[in-house]
């Protein structure tokens, strides 16, 4: 029987992890740590654990973290993982990176929340451990108040201290370990629609695109 190798890669945070996983069980495992260059720190430690990857064998799924997370990090494990399903011609999934932590499988209903930058923060709803909708961006007033209506447990991937004071957050970190066993729990039927569905960052707000000045006219001589 042919053995079914998986990859996961969890690049959504700054300390990212890989999994190459055979039949479902860890073969071999790495991670790096990159604040803002993880287009250069990612292959290293990729290409180590591809070469476990025995001769002949090829990849069967490749699943990523799809964030909220890191903008850079996440759209670089994303291109990556499409370029190596390319090679090995296999399909490629999309989770929620907040799907690969284990607090967010310990109570009913969880939220996940992060600061989004220029004063607003996002809030979405996990439930068993998985992803219900997109997140919410919300201000400061707007948080406290959703969550004072909805209270339960919630989790973070930034220091609690970045959260607005009288919030109780635990911090918590994706991994490629976390993704494989978030994967595993789907059944025959999610696994299909999650393979046939394209793989996106999940963006906070729309990515913001810095247009370049424009250049003084050239003087004639």
């Amino acid at each position: 029987m042919t053995s079914q190798w998986i990859l996961t890669l969890e690049t959504s945070v700054t300390h990212a992890t890989l999994l190459l996983a055979r039949d479902g069980l860890i073969f071999a495992q790495s991670s790096f740590t990159s604040e803002r260059s993880q287009e250069c720190d990612l292959y290293p430690p990729l290409l180590e654990l591809l070469s476990h990857l025995p001769s002949g064998e090829r990849l069967s799924h490749i699943i990523i973290g799809t964030g909220p997370g890191s903008y850079n990090g996440t759209r670089v494990g994303i291109a990556t993982a499409q370029a190596i399903a390319q090679v090995h011609h296999c399909r490629l999934a999309g989770l929620c990176s907040f799907e690969a932590t284990s607090e967010s499988v310990l109570e009913e209903s969880t939220w996940a929340i992060g600061d989004a930058r220029r004063g607003s923060y996002f809030l979405m709803p996990l439930h068993q451990g998985r992803c219900q909708e997109a997140p919410r961006l919300l201000d400061e007033k707007e948080l406290l108040q959703t969550l004072e209506k909805k209270p339960g447990v919630s989790i973070t991937f930034e220091p609690p201290e970045r959260l607005p004071t009288g919030i109780s957050c635990t911090q918590s970190h994706p991994t490629a370990e976390g993704l494989l066993k978030a994967w595993l729990k789907r059944s025959d039927t999610e696994k299909e629609t999650l393979l046939n569905s394209p793989t996106e960052t999940l963006y906070i707000r729309p990515p913001h695109i810095t247009k370049s000045k424009k250049k003084p006219p050239l003087k004639k001589s």
